[in-house]
């Protein structure tokens, strides 16, 4: 195999040591050799390893019609578009594009992946092959010596200036990929075609009709077969709801992509249109002005929130897009989260909700992280959640022990603060209704978690069980359960986890159901002290227990689920502790043994979906543990 990574070969492949823009390959040739690498090619450039990769190969792409499509937007559609006409009308076709490509942000894939999927598609004797092309393909050499058919430019307008530098070089780019097709195509400014939402999808319709009849179909066969053309994942893509509103998920992520795509939703909205976007960090920081004004003068609402911040810091992003907006016209919501689930709370009957930036990808970069992220799976979480409880998520506490003036809950890990998975995973386990509790140095964590959110304020440290009863002065008491969960030690729950819990109450009817788990060393944690039937007889805190109490390992973990009433009833009965002099929710369990009622314990399966942060050794633990995860989460 053509090798350009020296971390990928193995023995008997060849390694080509590219000098490219942010490494030099050359450098790698030890551990190539090392790595089992028989032949070897110094000082190589893009041109020299597309060659090889095509001869590799046997030359894929001369055996193929390769229809190449580029432009700063549309291109995804109109590839799409193609593949489907030209399979509707019997043909063999091969589609590559952002939504088929693997890896992170990727448009175009590597010159050796793309020879690779090239000669499979010949082995499986297809006629033409579909690919979209990224202005970086093309200055980055990823689609050296491939030989096109057909090249396509949708349309050009700046973008990629951060890479590109300025906007004559990215034109030059797209110009130097069309020149490269025996036949070129430029899409029209307009169009008659009224197939698919919104006039932009129907240019991108008239190109690829163009470039069927250029294949040498009749263009009326393919009008019938576009009729059936559904528009790809994350473009126009409506979310199913029954609650009177519409919500769209789309990928503009460009001045111009975001404003075709509100003024077409806008000719769908009988209430208020609501935007909710982000600017992506280290890429073109000029169109986050524009962006900002134009969601601003076409949407009623917009909710200027986070999209791939990777290692800039994401308030120098949103002050940028909030730079030339027209006011009173939008609020600002860090969290991507927390931004969509208050895009949902204030929506009302008649109304559209945009959400854009993200469209198909599957994750979000913060820092030099990849985490797990999907618009539409997060919209489909909270539209499926629960109506019936609310969430209070503490996160008051000061964290003396982290050696730091900020909160505990805004330490971040991977990139990202505590508060933040906290949010995220209640959020996709179906918590709607959710209420922090904040109150030391509290204008930092509300700086994260935005405050038009929902939240109540702890202004004097007495406890986790003097937060919970200033909280549910805020929740419906038509809510029958409450959950109750740390900020900053329930970064690792899954949300199907969190559900679970809430299933094992409700079915139980309990009043108090919580979380324990299995740990070796259960130093400075609650045990869990059971009866003889397996019911919890009582939670004994180290300071409390004697010898034989502290082996026990089982612990309590601090996830807690309430029958609302009873909470209700009982919180005021809290006694302040002598020692400390705050109130305690742990002592809510010893009252309710008192009164013979009903607890549920969940034990943990899985004791790695909770980590105790409360000085910087944990934390390290913390974003090492972290690391695994996410190496584990995407690789699946």
């Amino acid at each position: 195999m053509i090798q350009f990574d020296s971390r990928k070969v193995k023995k008997g492949d060849t390694f080509v040591a590219i000098n490219g823009r942010t490494y030099d390959g050359n450098d790698f040739i030890d551990e190539a050799v090392k790595n089992g690498a028989s032949k070897i090619y110094k000082n190589s450039n893009a041109i020299e390893l597309g060659k090889l990769a095509s001869d590799y190969f046997n030359d894929p792409s001369s055996k193929l019609k390769v229809i190449g499509v580029t432009g700063t937007k549309g291109k995804t559609t109109t590839c799409h578009i193609i593949h489907h006409v030209l399979s509707q009308l019997g043909k063999k076709v091969g589609l590559i594009s952002s939504i088929t490509t693997d890896g992170f942000h990727t448009t175009t894939p590597d010159i050796v992946t793309l020879n690779q999927n090239l000669s499979e598609m010949v082995k499986k004797g297809f006629e033409y092959a579909v690919l979209e092309v990224s202005s970086h393909g093309i200055d980055q050499g990823r689609i050296s010596g491939i030989k096109f058919e057909v090249t396509v430019l949708t349309n050009i307008a700046p973008e990629h200036l951060d890479y590109h530098k300025t906007y004559k070089e990215y034109k030059r780019t797209k110009m130097s990929f069309v020149n490269l097709g025996k036949i070129q195509i430029v899409s029209p400014e307009k169009t008659d075609i009224k197939v698919l939402d919104g006039e932009f999808n129907n240019l991108n319709a008239e190109t690829a009709i163009k470039v069927i009849e250029k294949l040498g179909i009749e263009p009326k066969l393919a009008l019938k077969a576009l009729q059936s053309f559904k528009l790809p994942t994350g473009r126009l893509e409506q979310i199913k709801t029954n609650r009177g509103y519409k919500i769209f998920v789309d990928f503009a992520h460009t001045p111009e992509s975001l404003e075709a795509a509100l003024k077409y939703l806008k000719t769908i909205t009988k209430g208020r249109l609501i935007s909710v976007f982000g600017c992506a960090g280290e890429r073109d920081k000029k169109k986050r002005a524009k962006m900002g004004r134009i969601s601003t003068l076409l949407a009623d609402l917009t909710v200027f929130t986070a999209e791939d911040p990777r290692t800039e810091n994401i308030f120098d992003i949103l002050r940028k897009m909030k730079s030339k907006v027209v006011k009173n016209k939008y609020v600002t919501i860090p969290e991507r989260g927390e931004a969509i689930a208050y895009a949902l709370s204030v929506a009302k009957k008649g109304d559209v909700i945009g959400v854009f930036g993200k469209g198909h990808e599957k994750t979000m970069c913060y820092g030099i992280y990849e985490h797990p992220w999907s618009d539409q799976k997060f919209i489909g979480n909270l539209l499926s959640g629960y109506d019936d409880l609310s969430g209070i998520i503490l996160a008051a506490g000061k964290g003396t022990r982290m050696k730091s003036r900020l909160p505990k809950a805004v330490h971040t890990i991977c990139g990202r603060p505590m508060i933040s998975f906290s949010l995220e995973n209640l959020r996709n386990a179906g918590i709607i209704n959710l209420i922090p509790v904040v109150g030391f140095n509290r204008h930092l964590v509300l700086r994260e978690i935005s405050r038009n959110l929902n939240f109540v304020i702890q202004k004097k440290t007495l406890g986790t069980g003097n937060a919970v009863k200033i909280a549910l002065a805020k929740i419906d008491d038509k809510n029958k359960h409450v959950l109750v969960i740390n900020a900053d030690d329930s970064a690792f729950y899954k949300p199907e986890t969190i559900k679970k819990v809430i299933e094992t109450h409700k079915q139980n009817n309990s009043v108090i159901t919580f979380v324990s788990l299995i740990q070796d060393d259960p130093t400075g944690l609650g045990r869990v002290v059971r009866n003889k039937d397996g019911g919890l007889k009582a939670i004994i805190e180290e300071k409390d227990a004697d010898n034989q109490q502290k082996k026990i390992k089982e612990v309590n973990d601090g996830l807690y689920i309430f029958n609302q009433k009873w909470l209700r009833k009982n919180i005021n009965n809290l006694v302040k502790s002598p020692m400390t002099g705050e109130y305690y929710l742990t002592d809510l369990l010893k009252l309710a043994i008192d009164q013979e009622e009903k607890i549920s314990i969940y034990k943990l399966p899985n004791s790695n979906e909770w980590q105790g942060i409360n000085n910087p050794d944990q934390l390290h633990v913390a974003e090492e543990k972290m690391k695994m995860r996410l190496k584990e989460t995407l690789n699946k």
